[in-house]
């Protein structure tokens, strides 16, 4: 995929030798609060390597760094979701926690979003987040997602394997919803 430039950052597709910044955020984010409304991820060097590796050979995780050093600060994924009627994707995000509360999470994920409708050709795009994950929230009402949903759902995460229960919403961009928050803005 040709990289996606923003004024202050680049999207673009992994390479294998992201594998050691990756891996610093993934423990970052698994030392965080946040961890537990996700799936675990692999922590040693060789495994973030495969994963590194796995992301690299394709067009569905984008690495995002900042366009004057290069550095790697997060990644955005975009998925095309099977079964539905629309052409569908599924938006997901993750940012190393140093580089919070600088709009870099906003600024990636709308570029991906853009790609998404604009090259990709999307009807709508869905993501979901933990409601206690209040800057997930945030950002994704900053997108223009529409709150459509919310479950209690549980992930096997506790050292003795007991389900640790949580509330998840459900969001939905659709082009409509885009077009209309476009030609107001």
């Amino acid at each position: 995929m040709t990289p996606l430039v923003t004024e202050r950052l680049e999207v673009r597709n992994f390479r294998v030798d992201d594998a050691p910044a990756l891996r610093e955020m993934v423990l970052q984010y698994q030392a965080s609060a946040y961890a537990v409304y996700d799936h675990k991820w692999p922590t040693s060097a060789d495994e973030i390597r495969g994963v590194a590796e796995w992301f690299a050979g394709g067009d569905r995780f984008l690495a995002v760094c900042l366009r004057e050093t290069g550095r790697f600060i997060g990644f955005v994924s975009l998925g095309a979701t099977e079964g539905t009627h629309d052409t569908a994707y599924s938006l997901g995000y993750c940012f190393d926690f140093d580089y919070h509360g600088r709009g870099y999470a906003t600024e990636a994920c709308q570029v991906a979003l853009d790609h998404a409708f604009d090259a990709l050709g999307a009807d709508k795009v869905t993501t979901g987040t933990a409601a206690a994950n209040q800057p997930s929230c945030r950002l994704l009402a900053r997108l223009g997602f529409r709150r459509v949903g919310e479950q209690t759902t549980s992930f096997w995460t506790n050292a003795d394997g007991a389900p640790i229960e949580f509330l998840a919403y459900s969001f939905v961009l659709d082009r409509a919803d885009r077009i209309g928050a476009s030609s107001r803005g």
